[in-house]
């Protein structure tokens, strides 16, 4: 399935923009890119390359006029990705056993207090920096990544149609190269931690194409290796220029403030749940940004999983409440919470859908991430 199909498959799901000006843009660029490799961004065939529960987690958070816009023209958006060719002398999938306990809880690093507001995070956050500024995955490693999200028994699609009434745990691994990924089936979430599971690992080296992910990106980022987010300014103001060079305002993404926002809402929503992994000296700035940025709100807040978080958020398209949670212990990602604030009715070609104020339009908490040494491993 190409880009085009795949749009045209969730049009009865997935409200359209309400700009055709909008529409028109994003279906161009979508015709112009899809299979052309001299384009540098090779068509996503998300159905091959990714778990059906990580393909659902993705379209789980709402589709906005300017984060469509982001999703063609970035080699990664929301959890889809890129794929490309079989690598030289790689089966496209293999199957192997695997038995593990999939909702067991994950070891943490080092705390250094409880955060209650912004400036302990960045207090506390730029000690944990200090103390132990982590490392770049090898090639060879893989990371390991635990989310729980939120569906509905009315459906999702774009967004989640009904209450937010089923709750799944998905695991999955990445290889640090970018070259294959890894997935067992999903869970209820209601799963004993002490419960062990039997089934199958299924192991997709068909997952960028030569080259693997050296050349991806993510919407707002020029490139998401470790090494290039390890080298990005700290200044807040210096950071904020290097999104914007990314991703300018103006057009598609109307403000300056939601340009910097959609950008580190990208990396940590779907670069961290995707095995990016971030520097934690880029985080210490990017939570500077998010306390210094205008239109941005800090409050307490509750992730999927049911743990106290640190909520920085942001009103979207005038009645989108995007939040992004903050563990306070730890200091890192865990999570996003979407929400209605006020009645809004959807318009586009395929007709109007309308939402109630308070609608849990996506949620979903990243449980834990962690470097391992072979997929299926759990740390």
């Amino acid at each position: 399935m190409n880009e085009l199909e795949l749009l045209a498959s969730l049009r009865d799901e997935v409200p359209e923009p309400a700009s055709a000006r909008v529409e028109q843009a994003v279906m161009t660029a979508i015709r112009a890119n899809d299979g052309n490799p001299a384009s540098g961004r090779p068509s996503r065939h998300p159905g091959l390359v990714r778990g059906t529960h990580l393909v659902r987690r993705a379209r789980l958070r709402p589709v906005l006029a300017g984060a469509l816009a982001v999703a063609v023209g970035a080699g990664v958006y929301g959890g889809v990705h890129l794929s490309g060719h079989q690598g030289p002398g790689q089966a496209a999938r293999q199957v192997v056993a695997w038995s593990g306990q999939p909702t067991a809880a994950w070891p943490t690093g080092p705390s250094y207090g409880r955060a209650s507001t912004e400036a302990q995070l960045i207090a506390y956050v730029t000690r944990a920096a200090a103390a132990a500024p982590g490392r770049a995955p090898k090639p060879g490693e893989w990371i390991a990544v635990k989310s729980e999200y939120a569906d509905s028994s009315q459906g999702s699609g774009g967004y989640i149609f009904g209450p937010p009434d089923e709750r799944k745990v998905s695991l999955a691994w990445y290889r640090a190269d970018q070259c294959a990924i890894a997935s067992v089936p999903e869970v209820p979430a209601s799963l004993p931690p002490g419960r062990t599971v039997t089934g199958k690992l299924t192991i997709d080296f068909n997952y960028y194409g030569p080259g693997c992910g050296q050349g991806s990106t993510l919407g707002g980022w020029k490139s998401v290796t470790y090494a290039y987010l390890s080298s990005l300014p700290t200044d807040p103001a210096a950071l904020e220029s290097v999104l914007l060079a990314g991703d300018p305002p103006g057009g598609l993404m109307p403000a300056r403030q939601e340009a910097i926002f959609d950008a580190i809402d990208n990396l940590l929503t779907a670069g961290e749940a995707d095995g990016i992994v971030v520097p934690l000296k880029l985080q210490v700035a990017l939570y500077r940004v998010l306390q210094q940025l205008p239109g941005v709100h800090f409050e307490s807040a509750v992730d999927l999983a049911g743990r106290t978080g640190l909520g920085f958020w942001m009103v979207r398209e005038g009645y989108l409440k995007q939040e992004i949670v903050i563990d306070p212990v730890t200091y890192a990602y865990m999570g996003f919470k979407d929400v209605a604030i006020k009645d809004h009715a959807m318009i586009g070609t395929d007709g109007t859908r309308y939402v109630k104020k308070g609608h849990v339009m996506g949620w979903a908490a990243l449980l834990g991430t962690a470097i391992v040494q072979h997929p299926g491993q759990l740390p």
